[in-house]
């Protein structure tokens, strides 16, 4: 679903009170729903959509996990939230990877990530809401391969939402109709089939502090968000 006729935001925030009014228009935003951004770029973006209907906020830790040779590239992506632990691997991608490089540098960016992830997810379980039988909406500021997102989707489905939604400002055309055959909507701002970097649809993309992210949730949470 595209809701731009052009790209282009100020920051993660801005994108999220956009995407927050979009879902708000279209009917699917409650109180009851929650809001899940994923760490630590997708949180900011959570909280525009969270605050324009008082929803709950929340956080789920992801990890890409990228190839040695270029790290922004995706051959897979770890997840985490509560008790819930997921490894999603792009096959072409994991494939290719295994054939130049062999199992074990694999292995490592595995093991180094999955550290990364356990650290992310003590730090920020507090902010885990109940998803059962609740309307979830995932959060990022923009999909790539996608990766990230489908080991968010993998972990939350084990806690039996009512319904999942994906929300993002930036995916490319095909991610986003990849995404609508496996849950209830996706929202998407601007997609298109000549994607490039999520970054480049940003004038603000620079790295997002996690301290900075754990504020955002206490402040939301004590305004009963």
């Amino acid at each position: 679903m595209n809701g731009l006729a052009s790209p282009g935001f100020a920051n993660r925030s801005s994108a999220g009170a956009l995407l927050g009014k979009l879902l708000a228009a279209r009917g699917v935003l409650d109180p009851g729903s929650v809001v899940l951004g994923l760490l630590r770029g997708g949180v900011p973006v959570a909280a525009g959509i969270s605050a324009t209907a008082g929803c709950r906020l929340g956080a789920l830790a992801v990890r890409k996990l990228g190839v040695p040779s270029d790290p922004e590239v995706a051959f897979g992506a770890v997840a985490a939230y509560g008790f819930q632990r997921s490894t999603h691997l792009v096959q072409r991608i994991h494939q290719e990877a295994l054939l130049h490089w062999g199992p074990d540098p694999l292995d490592q960016v595995l093991a180094r990530a999955g550290a990364d992830l356990e650290a992310l997810a003590t730090r920020f379980a507090a902010h885990a809401p109940a998803l059962a039988g609740r309307t979830v909406i995932l959060c990022d500021d923009g999909l790539a391969t996608g990766a990230t997102m489908h080991a968010a989707l993998e972990v939350v489905s084990g806690f039996h939402p009512a319904e999942i939604i994906v929300a993002v400002p930036v995916a490319p055309a095909a991610v986003v109709e990849e995404f609508s055959s496996r849950v209830t909507a996706v929202f998407c701002l601007y997609s298109s089939t000549d994607f490039g970097a999520v970054g480049a649809y940003y004038q603000d993309f620079s790295q997002v502090n996690e301290d900075v992210v754990l504020r955002l949730l206490e402040t939301h949470r004590a305004l009963g968000s």
